[in-house]
C-alpha cells in the first residue's frame, strides 16, 4: 500500500512530506555548518552523503490515484489514447506522468496540470533502433547485450533510451541522428 493511502487525503501526505523536506533541509544546513570544522576530506564525504540523502528525501515523484488527476489531463490523455490499459498515475513536480498499456507495449506520457503534452514514449524492438546506433553500441560495449529500447518524443524531437546489460549494465540515450547524449550506470 502507497504511504498515502495510509492518509484521508492527498493534501495531508504533500503537507508531510513538504515538512520532512524542510527538516531534511535544515539538518544539511546544520551539518554543513559543523563540517567547516574537519578536514577537507571528511566535509567532501559528509557533504557528499548528505547531498545524496537530501536529494532522495526532495524527491518530488509520487503516485496519485486517477481520481487525484486534474479532469483535463485526464481528457487530454483519452483523447490521445482511448484504447489504453493499465493506466498509472504519478505526479511529478508540477508534471503528471502516465504509464499505460496500447496492446502488449508499454508506453508513458507526461503532461501539464492544463493538460499540454510534454512528452511521449514508448517501448520499441531493437530491430527499430537505427543502424547507427546500434553500430555504435556494439562498437562501445562490445561485450553489452541491448535489453530494452525507448523511443521518446520531447516536443519533437525524438530520442532513443537504450537499457544495455553487460559489463557495465547502463543506460545509454542517443539523437534521432545517432549522436550519443549521455551514459548513466544503471
Amino acid at each position: 500500500m502507497a504511504l498515502s493511502g495510509l492518509f484521508n487525503s492527498g493534501a495531508v501526505f504533500q503537507n508531510m512530506m513538504c515538512l520532512i523536506k524542510l527538516k531534511v533541509l535544515k539538518c544539511i544546513e546544520t551539518i554543513a555548518q559543523w563540517t567547516c570544522y574537519f578536514s577537507m576530506n571528511y566535509k567532501s564525504t559528509i557533504m557528499a552523503a548528505f547531498l545524496l540523502v537530501g536529494g532522495i528525501a526532495s524527491s518530488s515523484a509520487q503516485d496519485i490515484d486517477q481520481k487525484n488527476v486534474p479532469a483535463v489531463v485526464k481528457a487530454a490523455f483519452s483523447k490521445a489514447y482511448p484504447k489504453a490499459t493499465d493506466a498509472d498515475w504519478e505526479k511529478k513536480g508540477a508534471n503528471y506522468e502516465v504509464d499505460f498499456d496500447l496492446g502488449k507495449v508499454d508506453h508513458k506520457a507526461t503532461y501539464t496540470a492544463t493538460g499540454k503534452t510534454v512528452s511521449f514514449e514508448k517501448d520499441i524492438p531493437n530491430a527499430q533502433l537505427p543502424a547507427v546506433i546500434g553500430k555504435n553500441i556494439k562498437a562501445k560495449y562490445p561485450k553489452g547485450r541491448i535489453d530494452d529500447v525507448d523511443w521518446i518524443n520531447t516536443a519533437g524531437k525524438i530520442t532513443y533510451k537504450i537499457d544495455i546489460e553487460g559489463t557495465p549494465d547502463v543506460n545509454v540515450w542517443y539523437d534521432a541522428n545517432g549522436k550519443f547524449i549521455k551514459e548513466v550506470a544503471d
